[in-house]
């Protein structure tokens, strides 16, 4: 047994502004992903900047340094390892201000160092000064150094936008669900008496949820690809001044998250949406019809 949908003026305006409020919901919900994906590189970016300084007691010889600094290159949070002997720290010096100093003291007040570049997934705050105070316990360091005010400060910004905006992923979701659900009802209205009808000769809930759901996910997919397109056409349009942001959504291939992302979600939400609304319908009593 088959059974089509009849297609009417209303219902052909109500599947319209039923694609034009996903279509509007999935392009919110694009902004806040780009967001997202924006928010975690330059927060990447900070991370991976974040460099320790180990000075090195003046007169040790230079295979301990070395040795020292293969120590330092095994553990988990070390990313690049750098060794800067004296002279060479003089030499940047010098470069730097743009004066022999070295000849105007008469000796090098400057040490040597080990320079290292902490893993991102390791620059929490916390972790991070008690790894520190491990390595710094070697009998051949003079002292640390790295900007720890940045650090804490990088920290609890992360903390803060995370939260805020997993809040408002939650409240994009609701306003998504109850968007959708309320335009797919408008859709779902004008059909409400053959859902009833094919209900009284024995049609089961599923028989009856199959064509609406099928419409429900076309219309998420047709939404998702109109989305897409007003996202690409914006950021297009707007190169020139978003050009920071597209060079990172084209980087690691943050794109694809965004080109996933958005069906994905529009697949799901009216197919979650369609279902609830018809299920509604086919709840209703016969005179809650009219």
């Amino acid at each position: 047994m088959k059974y089509r949908l009849f297609k009417t003026e209303g219902s052909t305006i109500s599947s319209f502004s039923t694609v034009v409020g996903i279509t509007l919901v999935l392009t919110m919900v694009g902004l806040l992903l780009i967001f997202l994906l924006v928010a975690n590189s330059v927060t990447r970016h900070f991370r991976e900047q974040l460099t320790v300084q180990l000075f090195i007691k003046e007169g040790v010889p230079e295979d301990q340094i070395l040795f020292f600094k293969k120590e330092i290159e095994s553990k988990d949070y070390s990313g690049e390892v750098n060794y800067v002997s004296a002279e060479q720290a003089a030499q940047i010096m010098q470069e730097q201000i743009g004066e022999e100093f070295v000849d105007f003291l008469g000796y090098n007040p400057l040490l040597a160092s080990i320079d290292i570049k902490i893993d991102p997934e390791y620059a929490a705050l916390d972790s991070l000064e008690s790894k520190i105070a491990d390595i710094s316990t070697n009998s051949i360091v003079d002292s640390v150094e790295y900007q720890k005010d940045l650090l804490q400060k990088v920290n609890e910004n992360i903390g803060k936008w995370g939260l805020g905006l997993l809040v408002i992923g939650v409240l994009f979701l609701i306003i998504a669900v109850v968007l959708i659900v309320n335009t797919i009802e408008l859709a779902i209205f004008s059909q409400r008496f053959i859902i009833k009808s094919m209900q009284l000769v024995g049609a089961t809930h599923w028989f009856i949820q199959k064509p609406f759901l099928k419409k429900g996910l076309y219309f998420g997919l047709l939404g998702s690809i109109f989305a897409l397109a007003i996202l690409s056409g914006t950021l297009l349009y707007l190169r020139e001044p978003l050009a920071d942001v597209i060079d990172i959504l084209s980087a690691d291939n943050r794109f694809l998250y965004l080109l996933f992302a958005v069906p994905l979600t529009g697949l799901f939400v009216s197919w979650l949406a369609t279902a609830y609304a018809v299920r509604r319908f086919v709840k209703l009593q016969q005179s809650d019809l009219y």
